[in-house]
């Protein structure tokens, strides 16, 4: 038997409309409460979750009770939901706060507040150029750091201010989504080249190694590049190999090892890397063959030392002789009735002398007057 066309509309006009009722119905009854009801329980409901969430049910609870409006054991009609809000909104971290009452599940004449939480989360934790402190999010929020700190948190640091934060974060939400580098990596640090532009080094949290990125410019291929060189090429020569990977370089990873370059070309084709092509070539021992630009770099490197050195030695001159000035005023105080006394004891000499030499001045005298009377 067929359904005529317009009763199936029917049908569905009145099976609509019961499903819109049922839950106009469910979302009354679960915002709905007794204002007698008791408040028996605090839920928090919190959008986002994970280890780097700053605010959770603690602090909130913290909060509340700081400002005496925790509102377990109290009637619901007695709660003050505005204030509630406006408390939490005040931790810097909290976008957005939403009270309601639900009474679903809870004993006759109980109820529970439910306060739903949307806050920042953090990306990164930067320390800028001056000496700064704050916290940033995926869309390049910033929150000044205080007490409050997420764990585990990617550091960046160096020549890092408010508007370059934004060009970071894509990088560092690469590294977050990226399970291998979000565990290998632990630190970005910036600084300025030669030519003053932005240029990032990556500090892994294991070993002493450093990985320079050059300008963010095409860092997630930068990053594809080195990650197949861990995988093809460290498992042959060892993790500790290079001190410094120069990822800078189109299709190439740069090791450096003591200061002599090893470049290495990293093809796409899933193929480990040769142990010859990771061994030293003969273009970076001939660095050894450069006696005088080394002598000059290492005469470079030891003139802070020198210098160092030469401010040292004056300072100890300084102090010795500022030590050695007491020992010199008493000995001149010493010497002065010394001298005196010495003084003191020539005079009669020097009067018997005087006198002895009076008749032969007198006699001189008279033989050089004798000749003008003539």
């Amino acid at each position: 038997m067929q359904i005529p066309k317009f009763l199936k509309i029917s049908l569905l006009v009145i099976l609509f409309m019961a499903v819109a009722a049922y839950i106009v119905y469910a979302f009354v009854g679960m915002k709905s409460t007794n204002p007698d009801e008791v408040c028996q329980e605090v839920t928090y409901i919190f959008e986002e979750e994970g280890p780097d969430v700053i605010v959770d049910s603690t602090s909130a609870t913290n909060m509340l009770l700081e400002k005496d409006i925790y509102p377990k054991g109290k009637k619901m009609s007695d709660i003050d939901l505005k204030q509630i809000q406006m408390t939490l909104s005040q931790n810097p971290f909290v976008v957005s706060v939403d009270c309601y009452g639900n009474n679903n599940g809870m004993e006759v004449g109980t109820s529970r507040l439910c306060v739903k939480i949307k806050q920042m989360v953090p990306l990164l934790l930067v320390f800028d150029n001056k000496n700064g402190q704050f916290y940033a999010d995926e869309r390049g929020n910033i929150v000044q750091a205080d007490s409050m700190y997420a764990k585990n948190l990617l550091v960046a640091n160096g020549e890092i201010n408010g508007n370059y934060v934004k060009e970071l974060v894509p990088l560092a939400m690469y590294i977050k989504n990226d399970d291998f580098w979000n565990s290998q990596i632990e630190q970005v640090f910036v600084e300025y080249d030669k030519k003053k532009n932005r240029v990032v080094t990556l500090i892994p949290r294991v070993g002493e190694q450093k990985i320079f990125m050059g300008t963010l410019d095409n860092y997630d291929k930068k990053l594809v590049r080195l990650k197949k060189f861990y995988e093809r090429g460290l498992s042959v020569v060892g993790w500790n190999k290079y001190s410094v990977i120069n990822l800078e370089y189109e299709n190439q990873v740069v090791g450096i090892v003591k200061g002599m370059e090893k470049k290495v070309e990293v093809p796409d084709e899933e193929e480990e890397l040769s142990e010859e092509a990771l061994s030293d070539t003969d273009e970076a021992k001939s660095e050894e063959a450069k006696p005088s630009e080394k002598k000059a770099d290492e005469a470079k490197k030891d003139e802070p030392k020198k210098k160092d050195e030469v401010k040292k030695e004056d300072t100890k001159k300084k102090e010795e002789a500022r030590k050695e000035e007491p020992n010199k005023k008493e000995e001149a105080k010493k010497e002065v009735p010394k001298k005196k006394d010495e003084v003191k004891k020539e005079e009669p000499q020097k009067a018997e002398t005087k006198k002895k030499e009076e008749p032969k001045k007198k006699e001189e005298s008279k033989k050089k007057e004798e000749p003008k009377k003539k």
